[in-house]
């Protein structure tokens, strides 16, 4: 008779005491790394100083190597949150490393949360936590999560818990309630990543295929509630983006500089390659003294807008280029180059297997293929304009783990998978 691996997990108070399990060992392996070993690299990109402004004069300001007064290069929700760190312990290397273990607290969070994830997406619980311990416990991303150079890990973590929230309102579609609830959350999201509206827009895809026999007029209210409520939430930092750097735009105004630094003679598909070309080195504000001076003479978004100008007019003078660029861009952002070999090859393992594992996903359970895929699809598709690295990858990360996961357990047998399914679900999947 075979062992029922899933039925202990379906107690919440064990599941619990499971997830919290994941947590303290993904915990206790970053913190060795961090700590034991010394990983670290003091390193200040845009948010970093950003944050150090906030914390010395309480300006969102300064992101580049000179003093160039107020930005929008970086969107506000991180600069913010860890503004605090380097108000209490001031600009120094304490401050740095308690930067470090934020990140890995998030980190950990993102292994623990797997097993709810799976839940969620009727997947059974098995994958999400065998997911769980594996990423806990082999941390192929240690920098991207645990450096908090970036928004990496907290990304990743929304976008867990927006998947949980998306599968609740699929289960029990309301039109009525609950739009200006996710109209907070989303307009919450942009504000601490705006690419994250490329996944909303993979939910929003999603939505309307699975619900396309039960819009009830109220949608268009619901969408509506939805939208002015995430405007209205990112209108205040709009606002004050035209009165202090001049112009419209949505949270951040840095894409003109991304592309140009990304399309140009030297450029390279990674992000760290590129780095070292002439090309960054003299236009590069966050490193490079020359590009700095330009945007204190220029003004921000006056700087930016030339570059987007500069970027544009290279991609029509080189088209084939651009497009050999594209294809690299997407080949590197899934199988990043440069990392030493037993990492790329285990990263690369787990990309074939999460895509491979996303068809045999389909199979069985295709909700869940089409929420886990939009985000696959959607999320990196501003990453294949411009240059990248695995730090762009790991908020989808935990897909890929997931969806490898249970393809293994299907092949090795297992089937608790199959349990009772909201009837949604088994209408969508009848009719896919």
């Amino acid at each position: 008779m075979p062992i029922d691996l899933e039925g202990p997990l379906r107690s919440p108070g064990r599941l619990r005491k499971v997830a919290l399990g994941i947590y303290l060992l993904a915990l206790l392996v970053r913190f060795v790394f961090l700590y034991g070993f010394h990983r670290v690299a003091y390193t200040r990109p845009e948010p970093v100083r950003i944050a150090i402004s906030l914390a010395r004069n309480g300006r969102f300001a300064d992101p580049y190597v000179l003093p160039t007064g107020p930005t929008a290069h970086s969107a506000p929700l991180y600069p913010f949150l860890i503004a605090p760190i380097y108000k209490f312990w001031g600009d120094t290397r304490t401050a740095d490393s308690v930067r470090f273990g934020l990140a890995a607290l998030a980190a950990s969070a993102e292994y623990a949360l797997l097993p709810y994830v799976s839940s969620a997406l009727a997947m059974g619980t098995l994958p999400g936590v065998v997911a769980g311990i594996g990423g806990a416990v082999l941390p192929l991303h240690f920098w991207q999560e645990c450096s908090g150079e970036f928004e990496t890990a907290w990304i990743a973590l929304f976008l867990q818990l927006s998947v949980i929230r998306f599968v609740r309102w699929i289960r029990a579609p309301s039109f009525q309630s609950g739009g200006i609830r996710t109209g907070l959350w989303c307009g919450f999201g942009i504000l601490l990543a705006p690419n994250l509206l490329l996944a909303f827009c993979g939910f929003t895809v999603v939505a309307a295929v699975v619900l396309w026999r039960h819009f009830p007029p109220g949608a268009i209210r619901w969408s509506a509630a939805v939208g002015l409520t995430a405007i209205a939430l990112i209108l205040p930092w709009t606002i004050r983006n035209h009165q202090v750097i001049g112009g419209w735009f949505l949270v951040r105004d840095n894409f003109g500089l991304e592309l140009n630094s990304s399309n140009n003679d030297y450029a390279s598909p990674d992000s760290v390659t590129s780095h070292h070309t002439p090309f960054i080195r003299v236009r590069e504000p966050g490193g490079g003294i020359f590009a700095a001076s330009e945007v204190k003479r220029k003004g921000e978004l006056q700087f930016q807008r030339d570059s987007r100008r500069e970027a544009l007019a290279w991609i029509r003078g080189h088209p084939v280029r651009f497009v050999q660029l594209i294809g690299a861009r997407m080949r590197n952002f899934w199988f990043p180059i440069g990392l030493p070999p037993r990492s790329a090859l285990a990263l690369g393992i787990v990309a074939v297997a999460g895509i491979a594992g996303l068809l045999v996903l389909w199979r069985w359970n295709r909700l869940a293929a089409m929420i886990l895929g939009s985000l696959l699809a959607f999320y990196p598709a501003v990453y294949y304009v411009v240059k990248n690295n695995l730090r762009y990858q790991h908020p989808i990360y935990w897909v890929l783990l997931l969806v490898s996961t249970a393809m293994l357990l299907r092949f090795l047998g297992w089937r608790r998978a199959e349990l009772r399914k909201p009837d949604v679900m088994i209408d969508v999947e009848t009719r896919l």
